[in-house]
C-alpha cells in the first residue's frame, strides 16, 4: 500500500502522526507518488514525500523527485513578463502585437487584434482553445512548433489562436494565450523562453532542479531517473512515461518540491518589498484583478481574500500551489497521476490545506 511508504525528514517524525490521521487513506492510496512542501506561518519548513516515483522499479518519491508541475507553468511565466516590464521592456497594458514579430495575434477578419498582454495573462483575450488538446505529445514524437499550434495545424492544438469575442469581456481559460506570451518573451528577448526563464528566475534563487521541459532536458533528467514517471487514472504509466509539452509557457514545467516552494516563498517575501526576483510593485500588479473577474489575477488565481493559488492538472499529474502573504504561509501538493477529478475532489486540496494549519 502506498500509505505504508509515506516517508518524512527525520526532524518532523514527531508530527508524522498527526498528518497521517488527518489525511482520508483513499487520498493516500489514489496517487502513487506524492511530494509535499509548505512553509507554516510558525515559521516551520517541512518537506513530506510519500509513495513511489516509479512503481514498476520501486524508485520511491524524494527531495530529488522531479514532478510534471503543469500549469503552474503559467505562474512562472507571468514572473517573467513582470520582470521585462520592470525593465522597460514591456508594457502589459498594451496590445500584446506591439511586442509580437515572428507572429500576429488577429481576429476573425484578419486584423491585427488589440488585446493587451494584460488580457493574455488573465485568460480575458477572447481566445478558444481547441477540443482535446495540449496533451498526448512524447519525446520520440515529430517536434511541434509553437506556430503550428498557435495555426491549429496539428492535432495538439486544433483550433486557430485567434479572437473571437471583445478583449476584457469574457473569461475563458487558455494554454494557447500563454503561447502567445512565450512567443512574445522569445521575440523581445531573442532567447528561447527555457532559457529565459532559467536567467530571469531559476537562477536568481540559485535552483537546479526545476526547468521548462525542453527535449534536451527531459532526455537528460529521464536519464538520470530524475523524472516522476505519469501513471493514468488506471494506475498504469502513461505512453512513454513523461510527456513533452511545446507549450512551454503554458504547460511545460518541471520542478522539486522544494524549488517549487522557493519560487512561492521569493514571490511572497516580493509582495512585502523583500524579494529577490520581482519588486513589490510588480508582484502586487499580479494580485490585481478586475471588477468583472476577481478570481483572476495575472498569471494566477484568488481564492478568498489574500489567498494566491496556482493549479497544474495533466495526463501525468495533477499538483496545487497556495500563497497566504498575510499569515507568512504557503504550501505545494505535487502528485505524478492523472486522477480525472479537480483538486478539490481528488484530495490534493484537502492534503494542501492540512499542511497550511
Amino acid at each position: 500500500m502506498y500509505g505504508d511508504s509515506f516517508r518524512i525528514h527525520r526532524e518532523h517524525k514527531e508530527t508524522m502522526k498527526e498528518v497521517k490521521d488527518m489525511i482520508d487513506i483513499d487520498i493516500m492510496k489514489r496517487f502513487p507518488g506524492v511530494g509535499c512542501a509548505c512553509i507554516r506561518n510558525n515559521g516551520e519548513t517541512r518537506y513530506d514525500f510519500y509513495g513511489f516515483s516509479d512503481k514498476e522499479s520501486g524508485t520511491e518519491v524524494d527531495e530529488r523527485t522531479i514532478f510534471p508541475a503543469c500549469s503552474i507553468s503559467k505562474f512562472i511565466t507571468a514572473i517573467c513578463v513582470m520582470k521585462l516590464s520592470e525593465q522597460g521592456r514591456i508594457d502589459i497594458d498594451e496590445p500584446a502585437d506591439r511586442f509580437l514579430s515572428s507572429w500576429k495575434l488577429r481576429g476573425t477578419n484578419g486584423e491585427e487584434s488589440d488585446a493587451s498582454v494584460r488580457h493574455l495573462l488573465q485568460h480575458t483575450a477572447g481566445i478558444s482553445d481547441g477540443e482535446d488538446g495540449f496533451y498526448g505529445h512524447r519525446m520520440n514524437d515529430k517536434a511541434i512548433s509553437i506556430t503550428e499550434i498557435l495555426e491549429g495545424t496539428t492535432a495538439y492544438n486544433n483550433r486557430p489562436a485567434v479572437v473571437r469575442q471583445a478583449p476584457g469581456t469574457a473569461f475563458e481559460y487558455s494554454d494557447a494565450g500563454f503561447c502567445i506570451i512565450q512567443v512574445l518573451l522569445e521575440d523581445i528577448t531573442g532567447k528561447r523562453f527555457a532559457d529565459l526563464a532559467k536567467e530571469l528566475v531559476f537562477d536568481k534563487l540559485a535552483l537546479k532542479d526545476i526547468f521548462f521541459g525542453t527535449r534536451e532536458h527531459m532526455e537528460l533528467f529521464s536519464r538520470r531517473g530524475r523524472l516522476a514517471t505519469g501513471y493514468g487514472s488506471d494506475g498504469r504509466p502513461i505512453r512513454g512515461k513523461y510527456p513533452l509539452s511545446p507549450d512551454l509557457a503554458a504547460s511545460g514545467l518541471w520542478s522539486s518540491p522544494g524549488d517549487l516552494l522557493a519560487i512561492g516563498r521569493d514571490f511572497a517575501a516580493s509582495i512585502k518589498g523583500h524579494g529577490r526576483v520581482l519588486g513589490q510593485e510588480s508582484a502586487r500588479e499580479m494580485m490585481k484583478s478586475s471588477e468583472k473577474f476577481p478570481w483572476v489575477g495575472l498569471g494566477l488565481f484568488q481564492q478568498g481574500e489574500g489567498t494566491i493559488v496556482s493549479k497544474g492538472w495533466g495526463e501525468n499529474g495533477q499538483c496545487m500551489l497556495k500563497i497566504n502573504p498575510g499569515e507568512d504561509s504557503i504550501a505545494l501538493i505535487m502528485t505524478n497521476m492523472n486522477p480525472e477529478l479537480p483538486q478539490e475532489e481528488s484530495g490534493v486540496e484537502q492534503l494542501l490545506d492540512i499542511y497550511l494549519r
